[in-house]
């Protein structure tokens, strides 16, 4: 029995096909890769998130640029993203970021980002009672009103607190405007999320009756990343 092997013409119709085929699954071998590279990036980013929303809850905000203070406590490891670039955090902006595959935080086109922070919104409004009067008042010193956002404010902010604060909150409960009930030139932002007003009128507001709220939207009215704030959610008036 005569046994054959392949030919050689046989040899390089069969590579040529291999090859072939091989070129034509490579795109979708390379488009898996990338895509599995971004979904574990978002992954690694929703957990950092959730670890920061625990450490801020707790400990207050937190002030670094990467995860050094999470890492043991909050996480179990400090996570590299899968282009071998450790996580950013962006803490003005409450975002976590990967630089993804340019592995540059300072291009943004490819940049692979997650908020572990609510949207700029105000989120209470309480009362200071400076004078211990049980009551508000002017009298030796004026009681205040103390705002806080979810978000670090813009710098830029502090003008529009002090000059047209009545563009901007509205009171609910009393039909007196904003800027009568409230010395607008007194305007101070502590804490970078809180704006502090004194109080202009004895009864301006009743604590735990009237609200307070951002009117609709302005695009002016920014925190630290250039986002809008939310409008129109009134926020209960705290007592002291």
């Amino acid at each position: 029995m005569i046994k054959r092997g392949f030919t050689l013409i046989e040899l390089l119709v069969v590579i040529t096909i291999l090859a072939i085929l091989a070129g034509a699954a490579l795109p979708y071998v390379q488009n898996y890769v990338a895509e599995s590279r971004i979904a574990k990036a978002k992954t690694d980013l929703e957990e950092i998130a959730r670890a920061l929303a625990v450490y801020e809850t707790r400990e207050g905000d937190y002030t670094k640029g990467t995860v050094a203070d999470l890492t043991g406590r909050y996480l179990n490891k400090a996570p590299i993203d899968p282009w071998g670039r450790p996580y950013t955090i962006a803490t003005d902006s409450g975002l976590v970021i990967s630089g993804g595959p340019d592995r540059l935080v300072t291009s943004t086109e490819d940049n692979i980002q997650v908020p572990y922070q609510p949207p700029l919104a105000l989120v209470s409004a309480k009362w200071v009672d400076r004078n211990q009067s049980g009551a508000v008042d002017i009298q030796n010193a004026s009681d205040a009103i103390q705002l806080t956002f979810s978000r670090i404010l813009a710098p830029s902010t502090q003008g529009l607190f002090d000059s047209s604060a009545n563009n901007y909150f509205s009171m609910l409960g009393t039909t007196t405007a904003f800027a009568t009930l409230f010395e607008e030139t007194s305007a101070k932002i502590v804490a970078s999320k809180t704006v502090v007003y004194n109080v202009l009128l004895d009864n301006a507001f009743v604590p735990g009756s009237d609200s307070v709220q951002i009117k609709s939207n302005h695009t002016t009215l920014l925190d630290a990343a250039g986002n809008q704030c939310i409008g129109s959610q009134p926020v209960l008036i705290l007592p002291q």
